[in-house]
């Protein structure tokens, strides 16, 4: 009998694998800040609501790796 602890990415480090291309940043592709799209955005009926929704659908998860895995097991040899 074999009992394993198997921890991936031990101290919860937000490793960054993806960027967008205009920014080079994980979590801001540069919509909110580009000066052409401000009228666009400060048209909505509430700007700021507009700007915290969006920040939360840019801030993909899948631009970092995976976060803090742990895995016990036991594994049983006949």
């Amino acid at each position: 009998m074999n009992i394993f602890l198997q921890v991936l990415n031990l101290i919860g480090t937000k490793n960054v694998i993806d960027v967008y291309p205009y920014t080079g940043n994980p979590n801001d592709d540069g919509y909110l800040t580009a000066p052409e799209w401000q009228r666009q955005i400060n048209s909505q009926v509430d700007p700021q609501s507009f700007r915290d929704l969006y920040g939360v659908f840019v801030d993909n998860p899948g631009n970092y790796s995976q976060p803090r895995f742990i895995r016990l097991g036991v594994i049983f040899n006949f």
